[in-house]
């Protein structure tokens, strides 16, 4: 391995929405970490993962449980960082639980950080799509009782589906991308929490 690489490693139990297209095969080293029980990768994935050649891996990992994938990763990672700690590392999960980890990583001077969508990294963030539809969202959100906000990212786009009348996938999912990057959704052991709904702006990155 060069020195001074960016590597990602993708925790693909928790995104599987992977725009791999979006990524030059020089730049980075890929790692995809899938759960014992995954048994199904889209042809999409495999397919646009061909042109990485030897740059990209994929790690089946051993056992089941709520974090069993988000251990491999840790250890993985930790593996790595001790062999080149010059390196720059990139989780990429909506799952805020590897934030303690990755918050004492950097304090040992190692280039190292979660990314809720390969979109931080690959487009200007402050330039989102889909604009007028995510400050609609944002709008009506505001308006459901907090205990009856979708919990699930699953039923937080059926929710989308529903008032935005748009049924395009790719779509839908870069718009729940969008409110992870603006910090207004995070989530936890599989469960969304809205973080800013209170604030009564519109999309923006404060």
């Amino acid at each position: 391995m060069n020195e001074n690489m960016k590597i990602i490693l993708i925790d693909f139990e928790n995104m599987q929405n992977i725009e791999l297209e979006k990524i030059s095969e020089e730049e980075f080293r890929i790692i995809v970490f899938i759960g014992e029980s995954q048994n199904k990768i889209p042809f999409g994935l495999v397919s646009e993962a061909q042109r990485f050649g030897d740059r990209l891996e994929w790690i089946k990992i051993d056992g089941n449980g709520p974090n069993a994938l988000d251990f491999h990763i840790a250890y993985y990672l930790g593996k790595m960082i001790k062999e080149k700690p010059n390196n720059s590392y990139i989780i990429l999960s909506k799952d805020k639980g590897f934030d303690p980890l990755l918050n004492y990583i950097q304090k040992e001077k190692v280039e190292c950080k979660r990314i809720n969508s390969i979109l931080e990294i690959v487009e200007d963030i402050n330039d989102f799509k889909y604009k007028n539809e995510l400050d609609k969202i944002l709008e009506n959100l505001r308006k459901i009782e907090k205990s009856k906000l979708p919990r699930k990212r699953k039923s937080l786009k059926t929710y989308i589906i529903s008032l935005l009348k748009q049924e395009n996938e790719v779509i839908i999912s870069t718009i729940v991308d969008q409110l992870f990057i603006a910090k207004y959704l995070s989530e936890e052991n599989s469960n969304l929490k809205y973080e800013r709904l209170e604030d009564n702006n519109k999309l923006d990155q404060t």
